[in-house]
Order: structure tokens, then C-alpha cells, then sequence
């Protein structure tokens, strides 16, 4: 019945998707970036720092059936009549793991013997599968979601990632399309564009866990926003987000609205609102394979600047998230090792608003926050909330990978910043597995289970296509 509820598309619909599906398959597997190796072409083959100083005449790129030489080239530090050096090779190889499309980089010099102060550079790549249509399910705090999509980290081989999504969590169905272009014009700036048309029904709960209200959110967004590189820990930008709610009953079970009549449970304002937004990125995660390796810390400030005569359109956020993944576990003075292809994995967030609507604020839960608990059950004007993880490998293999998980979670919600730590501050440890296919970028099948240990005991399920965070 869920099923039927929730895919319930159109003839057009379903024919569209398949059209673009296997239209885009056909460009990927007939793409005019492929090329025949040539292993007499370069000459006498070398070490690196043999070729420390001399000149670089050519770069040439093999392997890439995929992504287009330009794209490539654009990513490495390594540059055509410019001198060689181990650092550029470094980095070159960094930027090139980083963009987490190649299961293997392989980088050859080569040196002809009449021309001995220069040198010929063979790049020879093996590209994961990056075009992803899916059907996928998951569940965790007492929400479940069916998805169909389109998702892709190299759209038309230009690096550009692209996701189309339709999906419903329990009964109530969503539309999500996102593009990101990582280098506008081969310069510094990264542009993204966002839009969903959202549907999600959202409870409060009292403190012993009982639903004391519910209502439906329609949100429709817009946001876009571009950022431009400063170095390579440095990120400033800025754009826009519009929202749209609309606040009703639609798509409440009997039991959620005989629940509101019995509590006299006031449903929250409508609100539209068009706010700009400022951002600034330190830091960089390196990716190597199944490990990364970096700090990055991203705050965001949303603001209408009090520009609506209605103040429930009016609001000022700040979101601020620091990713952390490291090969051992970092305690100052004394890190603990881990094993080889394993890594210590953090998530932390810090989040504040202005608005005294509901539907505005913040919701933390099991489905995607704080595993354990039910799916947005804790909600606030300031929130906050962590995730520790050790990730560790049992079986690493060309197509699969096993990897293990220990985790803790915590972090609360309310409407005052002097209550964030509290008794009734939410915590949970738990266990889980992943199954990554090593040649599909980014996928991850996670499974997760989790036990709270404040502000009560219980257990619960989390499960997904992609790590926790």
C-alpha cells in the first residue's frame, strides 16, 4: 500500500526517467575522452626524482572513458612547460584522490634520449561508476522512506554532481533536485543550486515520550549560493534561500488529529521568506580510497534582515558543522593508533534562530541525528548535537569492502541556549556495518544499531545507502 502511495507516478513520469536513464548510460559508455595507450610513445621511463627540475613538454591522459583531458588537467598542479617538482606531484595526486571518481592513479614519467631536459608525463586512471539510478529504502527513529532518483558526482564528465530525487518518508511524498558545479569556468568558484518541494509530518513530544501535538509541513525551497576559493583552506561566499511553508493538517492519521483536539495543540504559522546567506569553509578533507583525512568547518548565516512587515517571515540562523576524519583517534598529547584502513571519524554542529515558529526550527532524531531516538523528536530554537565514529575494515577486496563501526551519539534541542546540556540531553552508543562497492563512488550500505543511554534506555534501527555522515 506505502508503495503504492508513494510511487504512484504518472505514465509520463515513469517514461521520462527512463528516457534520461539509459540516454545518459549511452553517452557515458560512447565517450569521446577515450583513448588507445601507446606504450612506445614516451620513450625511456624514469623515477620521479630523476625528473626533479627538468621541463615538462607533455601530460597526456589515459583511462578517462568518462571525464573529459580538460577537466583532468584543470585539477592538477603538474603543468605543461613548467618545471617539475615532488611537492606539485603530491598535490597532484591529493586532487586527483579527492575528487573520489578513480579506483586508480597511476603517474609514469618518460625521458627521450635526444632530448634529455625534458620530460613526458603518462597519467593512466581507472574510473569508478559514478551514475547511480536508485531505488533504495531506510528507516531509523520510527520514520521509514522509499526513494527512486537519478545521482551522479560526474555528470557529463565535467565533475559537475547532479541528484534528482522522488521519495517519501512514512505516507508523505517529496521532490529534490540538486546541482553542483565545483569549478565555474575552470576558475575558483563553486556553484550550487538546490530546490525541493517537501512534504513531512512533524510530532512534539512530552517528556515521557508521548506524541502532544502534530502537523504537516509543505516547504517549498530555492536555495543557491556560489563560493569562491581563497586557498586551499579557505572558502567565502555568499546567495539566497527562499522558503515557503504551509502549515495544515494534510496527511495526520486519525490518532495525530484526535490528539491535537485532546491537547488544544495550536498548529504554527504559514511563513515565505527570502533571506541571504553568507558562508565561510577552513579546512579540507582528503580522500584516499576508503580512508579520509582532514578538518573542515563550514558556518552558514541566514538572515531577511527584518525586510517582512509579518515577524513570523522574519529570522536570523547561524549553522555551524565541523567535520573531522582522521587515522587515529586525536587526544591532544596522546593519539591512539588504529588499524591500517582505519579511521576515526567526528561530526559536530551548532545551530541557532531567531524565529519563535515551529515549523522554523530545529528537529533532532534517529532517522539522520541522533541514532536511537525517534525520527525529529526533540525540537528547538538552538540545537546541537555530535557523532563519533570508528570505522574499521574486517575485508578489503577489488569489488568490496567490509567495514565495522562503534559509534556514540548525542545533542539536544530547546528554546533556551542555557538548557542545551541537561539531563535531558539526549545520548546513544551503538555498532554497525557497511558494505562499500569499491567501484561505485560514494556508495555506502549502512546498518546500524543503537542504544540510548540518557534521558532514558531504548534501542533502535538505522539504515541507509550512505554513511551516517
Amino acid at each position: 500500500m506505502l508503495i503504492n502511495q508513494c510511487f504512484g507516478f504518472k505514465k509520463i513520469k515513469i517514461f521520462l526517467f527512463i528516457i534520461v536513464i539509459f540516454s545518459y548510460f549511452f553517452l557515458k559508455i560512447n565517450n569521446i575522452y577515450a583513448q588507445d595507450l601507446d606504450p612506445n610513445k614516451f620513450g625511456k621511463e624514469i623515477r620521479a626524482d630523476q625528473a626533479v627540475n627538468l621541463l615538462i613538454k607533455s601530460i597526456e591522459i589515459y583511462g578517462n572513458t568518462q571525464t573529459g583531458d580538460d577537466i583532468i588537467l584543470e585539477q592538477i598542479t603538474l603543468k605543461e612547460n613548467s618545471k617539475f617538482s615532488l611537492k606539485n606531484l603530491a598535490s597532484t595526486v591529493q586532487n586527483l584522490k579527492n575528487l573520489q571518481i578513480f579506483l586508480k592513479i597511476d603517474i609514469k614519467f618518460y625521458q627521450l634520449n635526444k632530448d634529455v631536459d625534458n620530460i613526458y608525463i603518462k597519467i593512466e586512471v581507472d574510473e569508478k561508476w559514478t551514475l547511480l539510478p536508485y531505488f533504495l529504502t531506510g528507516s531509523g527513529g520510527g520514520s521509514s522512506y522509499l526513494v527512486v532518483g537519478l545521482y551522479d558526482t560526474n555528470f557529463l564528465g565535467r565533475l559537475y554532481t547532479f541528484n534528482f530525487t522522488y521519495g517519501c518518508k512514512n505516507d508523505n511524498c517529496s521532490t529534490f533536485i540538486f546541482f553542483r558545479n565545483p569549478s565555474v569556468l575552470g576558475g575558483p568558484v563553486n556553484l550550487v543550486i538546490n530546490g525541493a518541494k517537501q512534504h513531512d509530518i512533524y510530532n512534539t513530544y512530552d517528556k515521557n515520550r508521548t506524541v502532544s501535538g502534530s502537523f504537516s509541513s509543505k516547504r517549498n525551497m530555492l536555495t543557491s549560493y556560489a563560493d569562491v576559493k581563497l586557498s586551499e583552506n579557505l572558502f567565502l561566499g555568499g546567495g539566497f534561500i527562499f522558503y515557503d511553508y504551509n502549515i495544515d493538517t494534510v496527511g495526520l492519521n486519525d490518532t495525530e488529529i484526535n490528539t491535537n483536539i485532546k491537547n488544544n495543540f495550536k498548529l504554527p504559522n504559514s511563513t515565505s521568506s527570502l533571506a541571504a546567506e553568507a558562508r565561510i569553509t577552513l579546512g579540507s578533507i582528503n580522500y584516499d580510497g576508503i580512508l579520509s583525512n582532514g578538518v573542515n568547518f563550514v558556518s552558514i548565516l541566514d538572515s531577511t534582515a527584518n525586510a517582512y512587515t509579518n515577524p513570523d517571515d522574519n529570522y536570523t540562523s547561524l549553522n555551524n558543522t565541523v567535520l573531522l576524519f582522521s587515522p587515529h583517534i586525536p587526544l591532544g598529547l596522546f593519539d591512539i593508533p588504529l588499524p591500517r584502513l582505519s579511521y576515526f571519524a567526528l561530526r559536530a554542529n551548532f545551530s541557532m534562530t531567531s524565529s519563535d515558529v515551529l515549523s522554523q526550527q530545529y528537529f533532532l532524531g534517529g532517522l539522520d541525528k541522533i541514532r536511537g531516538f525517534y525520527d525529529n523528536e526533540f525540537s528547538g530554537k538552538f540545537a546541537w548535537y555530535g557523532n563519533f565514529e570508528l570505522r574499521i575494515p574486517s575485508y578489503v577486496g577489488e569489488y568490496l569492502t567490509l567495514q565495522h563501526a562503534l559509534f556514540t551519539d548525542f545533542g539536544s534541542a530547546t528554546n533556551s541556549i542555557a538548557n542545551l546540556v541537561s539531563p535531558q540531553t539526549a545520548s546513544s552508543i551503538g555498532i554497525g556495518i557497511r558494505f562499500l562497492p569499491m567501484k561505485i563512488n560514494r556508495v555506502a550500505i549502512r546498518l546500524d544499531y543503537a542504544y540510548t543511554l540518557t534521558p532514558f534506555h531504548t534501542f533502535g534501527f538505522s539504515f541507509g545507502l550512505l554513511q551516517f555522515f
